[in-house]
């Protein structure tokens, strides 16, 4: 099947629906055919996700009846319906759970495809797996390292457009069939919120490297708990004097590799004021700028920087517990 890119895509969705009306039906039609998620090859192998890297998900795409490519994201679960919680599938499992609370019956994975052959990380199946346990904290697998799943898991697609209308959303989502992975052995895993890095004068203009995590660590913004995948990271430093002068890495993989995030394109710096200890500013993919304070006296900053819509907010603080 011929692959075609995301941007294309999201070319062909709008095409298709630019042209309607309010009280005009989209040209794109609800596609009838259910059965579009191929088996995968190691349907029938014992898959630990620990060592696996990766598994390899192939599918026919579904027919809305327009030239487009839709948006596709793996849904797993212990069940076949995906309706029953692992502590209703009986002693082997409900062993494993530790917050009943906090359980799922099913669990949908980041990062959705736009092509119809993709693969999907063994990590974050294994994150659904912890997830639909009610984990949420590594630490909770503290003394039962060994209470790690081992049995069939249950896999179907969710195909959907990528559109800002809501309504088009759940108008045109569908389910693919069911298809199972006859033998799944998980490991202790939990999926963390993200991070990025602020990057600068404070930090020493530490390199942003993998090596220098460590050291890296006190300037780390990360996402919400409750908010993973949100693009949205927050952070309260203590800002030395004459110091307000930084950028953000949104990974530790050097300088140069497309990672930064600052206020302008080029490598200068651009000053910013605060108006009532509050400043809020855009900020862009791939720049180079640094956030600059000419005159800056020291003091906390509270900083949200949402990379989704590319904006920073920064506010004078009186301490870390203003976070």
């Amino acid at each position: 099947m011929k692959k075609i890119s995301s941007y294309l895509a999201l070319a062909a969705v709008a095409l298709a629906f630019t042209a309607c009306s309010d009280d005009t039906e989209p040209k794109a039609t609800y596609p009838v055919n259910h059965d579009f998620l191929n088996i995968p090859v190691m349907a029938n192998q014992t898959i630990v996700l620990e060592t696996a890297g990766n598994v390899d998900f192939t599918l026919s795409q579904p027919d809305y009846g327009v030239a487009l490519v839709p948006s596709y994201a793996l849904q797993i679960s212990l069940d076949p319906s995906f309706e029953k919680l692992p502590s209703q599938m009986g002693a082997q499992i409900s062993d494993l759970v530790y917050n009943s609370n906090a359980e799922k019956a099913f669990y949908q994975l980041p990062n959705p495809a736009n092509t119809a052959s993709f693969a999907v990380k063994a990590k974050d199946i294994a994150d659904g797996l912890s997830n639909m346990f009610g984990y949420d904290d590594i630490e909770q697998y503290k003394g039962r390292e060994d209470k790690v799943y081992n049995g069939p898991l249950y896999c179907r697609v969710l195909s959907f457009l990528s559109t800002a209308n809501p309504g088009t959303y759940d108008k045109y989502s569908i389910l693919s069939n069911v298809v199972t992975l006859a033998g799944v052995v998980g490991y202790p895993t939990v999926r963390q919120p993200g991070a990025i890095y602020l990057i600068g004068a404070p930090s020493g203009w530490t390199a942003p490297d993998e090596a220098n995590a460590g050291v890296l660590a006190p300037w780390t913004l990360y996402e919400n708990k409750d908010a993973i995948d949100s693009k949205v990271y927050h952070g309260t430093f203590d800002i030395p004097a004459d110091q307000f002068e930084f950028r953000f890495y949104s990974a530790l993989t050097g300088w140069d590799n497309g990672d930064s995030w600052g206020p302008s394109a080029n490598d200068e710096q651009v000053p910013i004021e605060f108006k009532d200890d509050k400043y809020s500013g855009a900020i862009q993919p791939k720049g180079k700028g640094k956030f600059y304070v000419a005159g800056w006296t020291g003091g906390w900053v509270k900083m949200t920087v949402d990379l989704g819509a590319k904006t920073a907010e920064f506010e004078i603080v009186s301490g870390p517990e203003a976070e």
